[in-house]
């Protein structure tokens, strides 16, 4: 199961260094099946964190600090409610919740993709929509450790700059996975993953393996063929999460 766990950091890695997000809604879904909901989602925030940490040390020139603090505090503020409302939640409804928001997130997405070429609703940069935006991400983290899809809606609609999207995205990540899994561990009955300290040294030095496997994608493999294996893993995780979750209830 570990090696399970190990192959869920590097690819997942890999993919949120190439495409900005990713980590969580690939990685999560196995992190779950293996640890169960409640370390699963805080080990999703906890190695979330890590990675986007490591890649914002490459990409930190084309960050939009406004964008990104309007969004962090948005997300902050839904952090701690979030965590009050779930805390008597069964491991099988967070298990429901977390396959659900990957195959809702992704969906909506893949959707909202398609409305590129449309007209705007609001003025590119606006703060409402970030403010949204965030706050649905801070929800989505505390819930599932899954916090990409409102972002990757927003970010299509906006029209916002790929490259500037991704890096943004890292300090957030870092603010938003670190506020989720401080706000259950500290309020609800959720508890770091029971690991052996060598297998936590594994997990950490997975997370460094993939974003270096990240840079070496990046240079040679175009971001389509990316995102089609994020989707591919994304919906067969969340699916097979989700069904546990069902059959367990």
């Amino acid at each position: 199961m570990l090696a399970t766990l190990l192959a869920a950091v590097l690819v997942g890695g890999s993919l949120q260094r190439v495409t900005g997000l990713g980590f969580a809604m690939v990685a999560g879904p196995f992190m779950v099946l293996v640890l169960g909901a409640r370390q699963g989602v805080v080990m999703i925030n906890l190695v979330g964190a890590a990675s986007a940490l490591l890649i914002l040390t490459r990409v930190v020139r084309d960050v939009e600090w406004r964008r990104f603090a309007l969004m962090a505090v948005a997300s902050l503020c839904t952090t701690v409610p979030g965590a009050l409302l779930l805390r008597d939640a069964s491991d099988a409804a967070l298990e429901v919740a977390v396959g659900g928001v990957v195959l809702v997130g992704m969906t909506v997405a893949m959707v909202a993709d398609r409305l590129r070429s449309g007209r705007r609703w609001w003025t590119p940069g606006a703060r409402l929509p970030a403010v949204v935006a965030g706050s649905l991400s801070g929800a989505g983290s505390v819930a599932a450790g899954i916090g990409g899809p409102p972002l990757a809606v927003y970010s299509v609609l906006d029209r916002w700059d790929p490259r500037a999207f991704a890096a943004t995205l890292q300090p957030f990540f870092v603010v938003n996975a670190t506020g989720a899994a401080s706000a259950k561990l500290l309020m609800t009955d959720a508890t770091l993953p029971h690991l052996q300290w060598w297998a936590w040294l594994l997990v950490a030095a997975s997370v460094v393996v993939a974003v270096l496997v990240g840079d070496a994608v990046a240079k040679k493999v175009s971001r389509t063929a990316v995102r089609r294996v994020l989707v591919v893993l994304a919906y067969g995780g969340g699916l097979a999460t989700m069904v546990r979750g069902i059959l367990a209830l």
